[in-house]
Protein backbone atom coordinates (compact mmCIF):
# COMPACT_ATOMS: atom_id res chain seq x y z
CA UNK A 1 0.00 0.00 0.00
CA UNK A 2 1.52 3.28 -1.01
CA UNK A 3 1.51 6.40 1.16
CA UNK A 4 -0.49 9.15 -0.44
CA UNK A 5 0.19 12.71 0.55
CA UNK A 6 -2.70 14.36 2.42
CA UNK A 7 -4.25 17.39 0.80
CA UNK A 8 -6.31 20.09 2.44
CA UNK A 9 -9.78 18.77 3.26
CA UNK A 10 -8.81 15.08 3.05
CA UNK A 11 -9.75 12.66 5.82
CA UNK A 12 -7.44 9.77 6.60
CA UNK A 13 -9.63 7.92 9.10
CA UNK A 14 -12.29 5.56 7.82
CA UNK A 15 -15.17 5.43 10.30
CA UNK A 16 -17.43 2.42 10.53
CA UNK A 17 -20.95 3.36 9.51
CA UNK A 18 -23.78 2.58 11.90
CA UNK A 19 -26.67 0.37 10.92
CA UNK A 20 -29.80 2.37 10.06
CA UNK A 21 -32.76 1.15 12.13
CA UNK A 22 -35.33 3.40 10.45
CA UNK A 23 -35.50 6.23 7.96
CA UNK A 24 -38.34 8.23 6.47
CA UNK A 25 -39.35 11.66 5.23
CA UNK A 26 -41.91 14.09 6.54
CA UNK A 27 -45.02 13.51 4.46
CA UNK A 28 -47.82 15.70 3.19
CA UNK A 29 -50.67 15.11 5.64
CA UNK A 30 -53.58 14.66 3.25
CA UNK A 31 -52.02 12.34 0.67
CA UNK A 32 -49.31 10.80 2.93
CA UNK A 33 -46.75 11.29 0.18
CA UNK A 34 -43.11 12.11 1.00
CA UNK A 35 -43.08 15.50 -0.75
CA UNK A 36 -40.82 17.20 1.73
CA UNK A 37 -37.23 18.18 2.29
CA UNK A 38 -37.19 16.88 5.88
CA UNK A 39 -35.56 13.47 6.39
CA UNK A 40 -35.36 11.39 9.56
CA UNK A 41 -32.77 8.68 10.26
CA UNK A 42 -32.46 6.48 13.37
CA UNK A 43 -29.31 4.49 14.22
CA UNK A 44 -28.52 2.57 17.43
CA UNK A 45 -26.89 5.67 18.94
CA UNK A 46 -28.47 8.75 17.38
CA UNK A 47 -31.45 10.34 15.68
CA UNK A 48 -30.64 12.64 12.75
CA UNK A 49 -33.05 15.22 11.34
CA UNK A 50 -32.04 16.78 8.00
CA UNK A 51 -33.99 19.70 6.57
CA UNK A 52 -33.79 22.00 3.60
CA UNK A 53 -33.28 21.99 -0.15
CA UNK A 54 -31.08 25.02 -0.76
CA UNK A 55 -30.00 25.81 2.79
CA UNK A 56 -29.50 22.49 4.51
CA UNK A 57 -29.44 21.84 8.24
CA UNK A 58 -28.75 18.61 10.13
CA UNK A 59 -29.54 18.09 13.83
CA UNK A 60 -28.18 15.05 15.64
CA UNK A 61 -29.56 13.91 18.98
CA UNK A 62 -27.78 11.18 20.94
CA UNK A 63 -30.41 8.64 22.00
CA UNK A 64 -29.27 8.48 25.63
CA UNK A 65 -30.19 12.19 25.92
CA UNK A 66 -33.87 11.60 25.05
CA UNK A 67 -36.13 11.88 28.12
CA UNK A 68 -39.61 11.33 26.75
CA UNK A 69 -41.34 10.13 23.59
CA UNK A 70 -45.05 10.45 22.78
CA UNK A 71 -47.26 9.71 19.78
CA UNK A 72 -50.28 11.50 18.32
CA UNK A 73 -52.40 11.07 15.23
CA UNK A 74 -54.99 13.44 13.80
CA UNK A 75 -57.95 12.25 11.75
CA UNK A 76 -56.13 13.32 8.57
CA UNK A 77 -53.01 11.45 9.61
CA UNK A 78 -55.05 8.31 10.34
CA UNK A 79 -56.45 8.41 6.83
CA UNK A 80 -52.92 8.35 5.43
CA UNK A 81 -51.49 5.88 8.01
CA UNK A 82 -49.07 8.53 9.28
CA UNK A 83 -48.59 10.14 12.69
CA UNK A 84 -46.44 12.51 14.69
CA UNK A 85 -43.89 11.62 17.36
CA UNK A 86 -43.03 14.24 19.99
CA UNK A 87 -39.56 13.91 21.54
CA UNK A 88 -38.17 15.74 24.58
CA UNK A 89 -34.43 15.58 25.16
CA UNK A 90 -31.68 17.10 27.29
CA UNK A 91 -29.79 18.12 24.15
CA UNK A 92 -28.78 21.79 24.31
CA UNK A 93 -29.49 22.62 20.66
CA UNK A 94 -32.60 20.45 20.19
CA UNK A 95 -34.43 20.11 23.52
CA UNK A 96 -37.80 19.40 21.92
CA UNK A 97 -38.79 18.36 18.42
CA UNK A 98 -41.42 16.54 16.36
CA UNK A 99 -41.06 13.77 13.80
CA UNK A 100 -44.05 14.94 11.79
CA UNK A 101 -46.23 12.86 9.49
CA UNK A 102 -44.12 9.68 9.45
CA UNK A 103 -45.47 6.38 8.20
CA UNK A 104 -46.31 3.75 10.87
CA UNK A 105 -45.60 6.29 13.61
CA UNK A 106 -46.70 4.04 16.49
CA UNK A 107 -44.24 1.31 15.45
CA UNK A 108 -41.52 3.94 14.92
CA UNK A 109 -42.16 5.25 18.44
CA UNK A 110 -41.77 1.73 19.85
CA UNK A 111 -38.51 1.15 17.93
CA UNK A 112 -37.22 4.55 19.07
CA UNK A 113 -38.11 3.80 22.72
CA UNK A 114 -36.30 0.45 22.59
CA UNK A 115 -33.24 2.03 20.94
CA UNK A 116 -33.19 4.73 23.66
CA UNK A 117 -33.16 2.10 26.44
CA UNK A 118 -30.38 0.10 24.73
CA UNK A 119 -28.32 3.28 24.23
CA UNK A 120 -28.76 4.30 27.88
CA UNK A 121 -27.60 0.88 29.10
CA UNK A 122 -24.66 0.86 26.68
CA UNK A 123 -23.54 4.34 27.81
CA UNK A 124 -24.20 3.73 31.50
CA UNK A 125 -26.82 6.48 31.70
CA UNK A 126 -29.33 6.22 34.52
CA UNK A 127 -32.25 8.53 35.03
CA UNK A 128 -34.17 9.22 38.19
CA UNK A 129 -37.17 11.32 39.01
CA UNK A 130 -38.11 13.01 42.25
CA UNK A 131 -41.80 13.75 42.36
CA UNK A 132 -42.41 16.47 44.94
CA UNK A 133 -44.70 19.43 45.32
CA UNK A 134 -43.72 23.07 45.71
CA UNK A 135 -42.92 22.64 49.42
CA UNK A 136 -40.82 19.51 48.81
CA UNK A 137 -43.53 17.07 49.84
CA UNK A 138 -45.68 14.72 47.87
CA UNK A 139 -49.41 15.18 47.74
CA UNK A 140 -49.76 12.59 50.54
CA UNK A 141 -47.25 14.37 52.82
CA UNK A 142 -43.66 13.62 53.87
CA UNK A 143 -44.47 10.05 54.87
CA UNK A 144 -45.12 9.18 51.23
CA UNK A 145 -41.47 9.86 50.41
CA UNK A 146 -40.49 6.65 52.17
CA UNK A 147 -37.32 5.90 54.11
CA UNK A 148 -34.99 6.24 51.11
CA UNK A 149 -36.18 9.66 49.94
CA UNK A 150 -35.95 12.46 52.48
CA UNK A 151 -36.73 16.13 51.86
CA UNK A 152 -33.54 18.14 51.36
CA UNK A 153 -34.71 21.56 50.24
CA UNK A 154 -31.48 23.41 51.02
CA UNK A 155 -29.38 20.85 49.10
CA UNK A 156 -26.85 20.12 51.84
CA UNK A 157 -27.40 16.34 51.70
CA UNK A 158 -29.10 16.15 55.11
CA UNK A 159 -32.78 15.41 55.66
CA UNK A 160 -34.28 18.78 56.65
CA UNK A 161 -36.44 16.99 59.23
CA UNK A 162 -33.23 16.06 61.12
CA UNK A 163 -31.74 19.57 61.21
Amino acid sequence: MENKKMRCGDISVVMEEEQILWMDRKRVTVFALPWSFTKYELTPSRLVISTGLINQKEDEIRLYRIKDVSYSQTIWERMGNVGTIHVISTDATVPEFYLRHVKNARKVKDVLSQAIEVSRRKNGVRTSELMTGAAGTTSEGDEALGPDLAPDLDGNGIDDRLE
